[in-house]
């Protein structure tokens, strides 16, 4: 990600024309990045962190969650029929029935809540955490000061990836064929659940889980915070 100027005019676009001009609006004009910014890219590039979209204060995301939710998992996007998105399945716990929330902490977010920031992340899932518990792909990440996604961010890069490739891979070199993807979204994680993702053609489906789960088809994805503000 060597470009932050264009990765705001192209977040800022794709969430203008997807009903969330007021997430559009509360992004900077320009990308001013500072020495220590330009020192954090040059890092996380090394790790692979070549992805990033722009994100308006948290507050905001969380204030209009039920309107990203329908924009992004309910709305029909311009795919293949067999891909069509349909009526989210969401619960802040493990469920057979959906209850329509989220589990989705709001402290110790790493400046996501100061203000508008840059996500740069890792395309691709990481490869050592494939059947990691939550809490140890947490510590983990908490050791490289890097992050996972929260719900806000998955539901949009979700919708973004799948408008791009036309299924739900999500990856850019997703680990097979199915179309589909299943995800930890490390930092939605309070002290006890954390929320997980599945996408595929049956549609979205957000639940939480112990941070003592282990599942070996389940990804992680890491990046950094780099703040707009």
């Amino acid at each position: 990600m060597s470009d932050a100027s264009a990765v705001l005019t192209a977040s800022r676009r794709f969430l203008a024309t997807h009903n969330l001009a007021d997430w559009a609006e509360a992004l900077p004009t320009n990308a001013t990045l500072t020495a220590d910014h330009r020192a954090a890219l040059a890092h996380a590039s090394k790790h692979g962190f070549t992805a990033a979209f722009a994100f308006p204060p948290f507050e905001l995301q969380m204030a209009t969650l039920d309107r990203l939710v329908d924009e992004t998992a309910r709305k029909p996007a311009a795919i293949p029929d067999n891909q069509q998105y349909r009526e989210p399945f969401l619960a802040d716990d493990w469920s057979k029935t959906p209850n329509g929330k989220v589990l989705q902490r709001t402290d110790d977010l790493g400046g996501r809540e100061w203000g508008a920031y840059l996500l740069v992340f890792s395309p691709n899932p990481m490869q050592k955490c494939w059947g990691l518990t939550g809490k140890q792909i947490r510590e983990r990440f908490q050791a490289k000061d890097w992050h996972g996604l929260t719900v806000p961010e998955y539901l949009v890069l979700q919708r973004f990836f799948c408008e791009k490739y036309g299924d739900h891979r999500f990856f850019e070199k997703p680990e097979d064929d199915s179309g589909s993807h299943w995800l930890w979204l490390i930092d939605s994680m309070d002290d006890k659940n954390c929320s997980v993702a599945l996408g595929s053609n049956r549609g979205i489906n957000i639940q939480a889980t112990s941070i003592n789960n282990r599942e070996r088809k389940r990804a992680a994805l890491a990046g950094m915070i780099i703040s707009l503000a």
